[in-house]
């Protein structure tokens, strides 16, 4: 039975539409919005982003799918992934200026999927992340292994999720390899410390309005260095410091997001924040916790529509 997390009481708020970004309905967490909204009397619907069409003029902005022009809804969630990103984030952005209400706002999701102005956001604001070189030119490639401290590194994409395009290198000649063949690739990089005393385990915070509502220790399986659950990794419910909780909640705040994954990472000078995911998973950690994280997201977005509206009348 998941934990009930109340953000709000539901007194005469109306039934809401809420459209579902998602490019594929099986999906735990796409499933999850959509059972959860349809409890709370919602109405529900799924889109994949790249099949729908945009109609843009003077006054007459519209979207469009099969043919069908869209009603324009109240709130909008996105569970966007990775796959033509560009065009999936002006359809978002097309419903948010026909007024609808996101709960993430598209801009801070884009801010937050790039790695590397993540982690500029997070430093210049003296939250602790790991040592990252970001590289561009194969001749920086023996700098940028010592600035980190040397070989294990860990070499990431700017933009990835669930642990795609993040590569373990162990030795000098295979990070050069690595760089070089990503570098030919046009690819930007970043170089990133290895944390050796973490043993394979990070936290996943989850973050909602402020507040840190679940969370969760992951732990990698043998010959595995990423904690993802969707590379093998376990979990369990964990009970996260104060200091923790606060970095991961101004993290968040930080990027511009009121729900969020916030990755963090035990290192000897304390916890680093690895990552900020504006679009979590949630089916590993609703398991570890018992922490109903998609009813606490439908109950949020009710509270968020109900100041929307006393604001404007």
């Amino acid at each position: 039975m998941k934990k009930k997390i109340t953000l709000s009481t539901r007194k005469e708020l109306k039934s809401l539409l809420i459209y579902i970004l998602s490019n594929s309905r099986s999906l735990y967490s796409t499933r999850r919005f959509f059972e959860e909204g349809l409890k709370r009397n919602h109405k529900m619907r799924v889109y994949p982003p790249l099949s729908l069409s945009m109609m843009i003029e003077k006054q007459n902005t519209a979207l469009y799918f099969q043919k069908e022009k869209l009603k324009n809804p109240d709130v909008i969630i996105s569970r966007l992934g990775q796959r033509k990103a560009s065009y999936s984030q002006a359809v978002f952005r097309q419903f948010e200026m026909l007024g609808a209400l996101s709960l993430n706002e598209c801009g801070a999701i884009v801010r937050s999927r790039d790695k590397l102005r993540t982690l500029q956001i997070l430093s210049q604001k003296n939250i602790s992340v790991p040592k990252t070189f970001f590289l561009d030119a194969p001749e920086d490639i023996d700098i940028a292994l010592e600035s980190v401290g040397g070989v294990p590194v860990i070499i990431k994409l700017p933009e990835g999720t669930q642990g795609v395009g993040v590569m373990l290198a162990e030795s000098v000649r295979s990070a050069r390899s690595i760089l070089e063949s990503l570098l030919d690739q046009e690819k930007h990089v970043l170089v990133q410390e290895f944390i050796e005393e973490s043993l394979g385990a990070d936290t996943r915070a989850i973050v909602l309005g402020g507040r840190v509502i679940a969370s969760m220790q992951r732990k990698s399986v043998a010959n595995e260095f990423r904690a993802n659950v969707h590379r093998g990794g376990t979990q369990k419910k964990i009970k996260m410091t104060l200091e923790t909780e606060k970095m991961a909640r101004l993290a968040v705040e930080l990027l511009g997001l009121k729900f969020a994954g916030v990755d963090l990472i035990e290192s000897k000078r304390g916890p680093l924040i690895l990552e900020v995911n504006p679009s979590p998973g949630i089916e590993g950690i609703e398991a570890a916790t018992e922490v109903n994280i998609a009813e606490a997201c439908i109950l949020y977005i009710e509270k968020l529509y109900k100041l929307k509206k006393n604001n404007f009348m």
